[in-house]
């Protein structure tokens, strides 16, 4: 935003004294201030807008503050001077709601009271545009507020950027995306994509994937099912997830409500007070008719919670990663006003419990303790033009259900096993790859539901599936097998291939002879060391997978990373522990080594195991001795782009590397997305570029791969040889041979 003046803003309020700035957005800065008359800290919101907004700006601010509601941030003052726009907003100290970490009734809790705010927020015609964990914060009790109701319609309007759609892609609804009309349901699917972080411990999608990748899933791909969260919620959340807003609850009371009902289900009707959190919900969310019970009693405050230790420790101000944008509704799609809110007085509070402990779904959980790490990492505010959204094909893309056309049938052609052949094996899209033994590549297509082989002719064929989802298959050839959501793939020394077969739950091998069969996932037991593979439940949807050459399998989930050896065994080598958090593992986890927060991707070569880390954005590498060492990333984040020069430390790469691949000298190349490069570090941590100027485009085939340009590479791969092969964007394929020259193989 342009520089501000803050004689500019001390002049346009002289009743306060301004204090040190707390953050920073697309659309304007937040500075501390002090009321002098009513000694009241605040936090003062500044934005520079054309004059023309001024209007628009105070109409705004007016219907912002008579949001009175205890989980939405208090607008105390609006001030309009010229292009100058500032808002006074009441300061919270408990840090956001990305910086804690929350037990399962707290994190309903946090649900229930956002979609009570919201309901509150509709009533009054405002929607929010904008729901995120970084825009719910906490005061230092633990009260959650949502924050953000912001003006960037206003200074979009102003603008006349109508092209420009506004939100934070992993939240965004699939018609807000698509600039499409948005309402109530917008707000809904954002908090349901919140939720569902929180309650399955990892992101709907995989953190690698590149901004345009990220919007056509939130279009196009249904998140994987959370088999380790109880049904009542579970549902619930899948359902806020619907791509049809009309599918999405009837309302954001209603979910408010479910969420309430799903809680008392499982915590008893205490469960407010067992959240460790100050929530203030009508009594028809915090303690629903029961058929035992007739109806609700009335909601008896518990006592509020001492400061949670993680508010202790957030900073005393809230994060601004920038502006929500809200905008009026039509009279007719409000929904009638909420009754009003019981207080809570203060006083002690009960201790934070793990996700589902005392539910019939705590076994798995409880044995796998502190293991999974919510990734509500905050995505920052990205403005998305119309170009992007084009990227996002029209039409549902979903995928298909039993029965219906299979992936990239004509209109009108039968699925497979309803009287008509398979259709013809179609690339659409690249959602993982790994390289054939016999030259080319293994592709999972956009579904997730067919692997297919790319030859390097561009010749198609198809691997395994059928291009229906399914789960039926085992035992017989994997081309006649349904797979549901595959999300990694992986090559072993002998050309066995393995699937995370991630809709399943399951990771599958395909053998030389083209059989398919279940390695691991499907059972019921706790993953954990010395399991076999086939008799646990994976409980989540499988994360990245490896194969070594000796064709042991490297997978991750559940809190680590495990190598599934060739008797089918799983041995843990490596967990998952936060930046902060206490190492408290369980005791036969002891001598198992922390190596990484949250695991984006994985690879192995000659006993060395390679991870991305999305929380930390740092690279870590276990030593064949099992001692971990930061390889890349330590250091504070710098930009996309930035980071060191050739020759470099690569501790100072830029956040958010994302794909790994690794050579037979034991190379890693990094994939860039944001800085549109690839980076090539050695065991010693030197950087050196090796492909992509850093800036956005599609040149400089035939040439140095360091002159070209790239769309944003979301994948790399290294052959035998040491011919390093990139996917960016969609289905391009391009090739740096060992003499450095770059060439276009697929587009």
């Amino acid at each position: 935003m342009p520089a501000v003046d803050r004689a500019r803003i001390a002049r346009a309020l002289p009743r306060y004294t301004l204090g040190e700035q707390l953050g920073a957005g697309s659309f304007g800065l937040v500075l501390a201030g002090r009321h002098l008359d009513l000694d009241r800290t605040v936090a003062v919101k500044v934005l520079v807008a054309p004059s023309a907004a001024e209007r628009g700006f105070r109409a705004e601010a007016r219907i912002l503050s008579r949001l009175d509601h205890p989980h939405i941030v208090r607008i105390y003052d609006c001030v309009v001077q010229d292009d100058l726009c500032l808002l006074v907003m009441e300061m919270l100290g408990g840090g956001t709601l990305s910086q804690h970490r929350l037990s399962a009734a707290a994190a309903l809790a946090v649900g229930a009271a956002v979609a009570d705010a919201l309901a509150h927020a509709h009533a009054h015609g405002v929607l929010h545009r904008d729901i995120k964990p970084d825009n719910i914060l906490f005061t230092e009790t633990g009260q959650p507020k949502l924050a953000d109701f912001g003006i960037g319609k206003i200074l979009d309007d102003a603008a006349g950027t109508v092209s420009r759609v506004v939100g934070s892609p992993r939240y965004m609804a699939p018609e807000q995306i698509a600039g499409g009309t948005v309402g109530p349901a917008t707000d809904l699917y954002a908090l349901g994509a919140v939720l569902y972080e929180l309650v399955a411990g990892r992101p709907m999608f995989d953190a690698a994937l590149s901004v345009p990748e990220l919007l056509r899933h939130q279009r196009e791909v249904d998140p994987p099912v959370p088999a380790a969260v109880p049904p009542a919620v579970r549902d619930l959340v899948l359902r806020a997830l619907a791509k049809n807003p009309a599918d999405r609850p009837a309302d954001a009371r209603t979910f408010a409500q479910a969420l309430g009902a799903a809680a008392a289900s499982l915590f008893g009707p205490g469960w407010p007070a067992d959240s460790s959190l100050v929530i203030h919900l009508p009594e028809s969310a915090a303690t629903p008719a029961t058929a035992e019970t007739g109806a609700a009693p009335r909601f008896t405050p518990a006592p509020a919670p001492t400061t949670h230790p993680d508010h202790a420790a957030a900073a005393a101000a809230p994060s601004v990663p920038g502006p929500g944008t809200s905008t009026e509704l039509p009279p007719d799609r409000a929904v009638p006003p909420l009754p009003a809110h019981p207080g809570r007085p203060p006083g002690a509070a009960a201790a934070s419990r793990n996700l589902f402990e005392g539910t019939p779904y705590a076994a798995g959980r409880s044995q796998a303790r502190r293991r999974a790490a919510v990734a509500a990492t905050a995505a920052l505010l990205v403005v998305v033009t119309v170009v992007v959204v084009l990227l996002a094909r029209g039409g549902d893309h979903r995928t298909a259900a039993p029965g219906s056309p299979a992936d990239g049938a004509p209109p009108g052609t039968p699925a497979p096993g309803a009287g008509g052949p398979p259709a013809p094996p179609v690339l659409d899209a690249i959602q993982a790859w790994a390289l054939a033994p016999s030259g080319g590549f293994y592709v999972v297509n956009r579904s997730g539901n067919r692997l297919l082989r790319l030859a390097l002719d561009g010749t198609v064929s198809a691997v395994a599936g059928t291009g229906v989802a399914g789960s039926t298959g085992d035992g017989g050839p994997a081309t006649t097998a349904r797979l549901r959501g595959v999300t990694d793939v992986a090559v072993a020394g002998d050309g066995t291939v393995y699937l995370a077969d991630g809709g399943n739950q399951r990771i599958r091998r395909i053998g030389p002879d083209g059989v398919i069969t279940t390695v691991a996932g499907g059972g019921s037991g706790v993953l954990r060391d010395g399991a076999r593979g086939t008799e646990v439940s994976l409980g989540v949807v499988p994360g990245p997978i490896a194969a070594d050459p000796g064709g042991d399998l490297y997978l991750t989930g559940a809190g680590g990373v495990y190598r599934l050896d060739r008797a089918g065994v799983t041995r843990m080598v490596g967990r998952t522990l936060r930046p902060g958090e206490v190492d408290d593992p369980a005791p036969e986890e002891a001598s198992v080594p922390p190596v990484a927060a949250s695991i984006g991707d994985v690879e192995v070569r000659d006993g060395r195991v390679f991870v991305t880390d999305y929380t930390a954005d740092r690279v870590q590498v276990l030593e064949p001795d099992g001692t971990p060492r930061t390889l890349a990333g330590a250091a504070p984040a710098v930009p996309p782009g930035g980071g060191p020069a050739d020759g470099g430390d690569a501790l100072s790469l830029p956040s958010g590397p994302s794909a790994l691949a690794v050579d037979r000298a034991g190379n890693l190349y990094v994939a860039e997305s944001g800085g549109n490069r690839v980076r090539r570090i050695d065991l010693g941590g030197v950087v050196t570029t090796v492909a992509g100027t850093g800036e956005l485009g599609s040149s400089g085939d035939g040439g140095p791969a360091t002159t070209a340009r790239m769309w944003s590479p979301a994948r790399v791969l290294v052959d035998a040889s040491g011919v390093l092969y990139i996917g960016e964007t969609g289905t391009t394929i391009r090739r740096v041979g060992p003499d450095g020259v770059i060439t276009r193989l697929h587009d």
